[in-house]
């Protein structure tokens, strides 16, 4: 009887440690969820790199293609959400946020520790609050990928 209580508290032990170690880094976001932004953006954020110039006057639209981040207002100007592109199994992590200037954000994204991923390309979103010390528009909101992947860089008006 006691082997049983032993052998059975170990198992129970190990099955924690298992399901600890493949939870992976902790989120930053306030929600994360499977697909694009649940309220319709108010304002899209597009890279900078991805604006097209304009006639004087006119507000440049986004060029967006699959898999490009976006970023908009969830609720302006105190919301947001960024939408990333990746497997559905495997969403990046965002693990850091914070405000590097009044009007600048900063959010650190890592790899998902579940593995196998899928090989698909799906889209999760994560809202985030801005964070104190930031909030003077537009935001520039700053993506850095863990990987060695870069960073980019989104614009909130």
């Amino acid at each position: 009887m006691n082997r049983r209580v032993t052998a059975l508290a170990a198992s129970a032990f190990v099955g924690i440690v298992m399901l600890t170690a493949c939870a992976g880094p902790p989120s930053a976001a306030d929600r994360s969820y499977r697909g694009m932004l649940s309220n319709p953006p108010v304002s899209l954020g597009a890279p900078k790199s991805a604006q097209p110039s304009a006639p004087p006057g006119a507000s440049p639209a986004p060029r967006l293609t699959l898999g490009t981040p976006t970023a908009g207002w969830v609720d302006k100007p105190r919301r947001f959400g960024v939408p990333l592109w990746g497997s559905s199994s495997c969403p990046a992590i965002p693990t850091r946020i914070e405000a590097t200037a009044p009007d600048r954000v900063t959010i650190r994204f890592e790899a998902s520790a579940q593995n196998p991923c899928t090989a698909d390309l799906a889209p999760t979103t994560h809202e985030f609050s801005v964070p104190a010390g930031a909030g003077t528009l537009p935001l520039t909101i700053t993506l850095i990928y863990a990987e060695g992947e870069g960073t980019t860089t989104l614009v909130l008006e």
